[in-house]
C-alpha cells in the first residue's frame, strides 16, 4: 500500500525508493522498464496524466506475490485534451526484501488513446 500511496501522490522519488535494483515495470502493452528508467518513465507519465490514481477494491497475496484489483483513473494533460477516464484494472506485484521487484499493469488503455486522438 505504501507503493500505491506513492503512485497516487505522484511522489516519483518515493516510488523509485520502494523498488529493488532488479525492478521491472511492465505496462499494459507488455513494455518493460528497468530500474534505471523508472525516474524518467514515471515523471513522463505523470506529465501526460497529471491526475492518475489507483483505486484499490481488493488485494490478495502471500506477501511475495500480490494481486491488486480495482480501477485506474486519471485525466490527460491539457496539451492532450484534458479528458478524464476510469477503467477496471489489475496489478501484479512481486516483492523481495520489502521492495517491489515487479509491478505489472493490466488495463485496457484504448479509452486513453482514443481521447488523445480526439484532440
Amino acid at each position: 500500500m505504501n507503493f500505491i500511496g506513492a503512485i497516487n501522490g505522484h511522489d516519483v522519488p518515493r516510488i523509485v525508493s520502494l523498488c529493488s535494483p532488479e525492478h521491472e515495470f511492465v505496462d499494459a502493452h507488455g513494455n518493460v522498464v528497468a530500474y534505471e528508467g523508472l525516474l524518467e518513465s514515471w515523471r513522463g507519465y505523470f506529465t501526460l496524466m497529471p491526475e492518475y490514481r489507483i483505486e484499490v477494491e481488493d488485494m490478495i497475496g502471500d506477501g511475495a506475490c500480490i494481486a491488486v484489483f480495482g480501477a485506474a483513473a486519471g485525466r490527460l494533460a491539457a496539451a492532450h485534451g484534458a479528458r478524464g477516464w476510469r477503467r477496471p484494472a489489475a496489478w501484479r506485484a512481486r516483492v523481495a526484501g520489502r521492495r517491489i521487484r515487479l509491478w505489472q499493469v493490466y488495463v485496457d488503455t484504448k479509452i486513453v488513446f482514443d481521447a488523445m486522438a480526439m484532440r
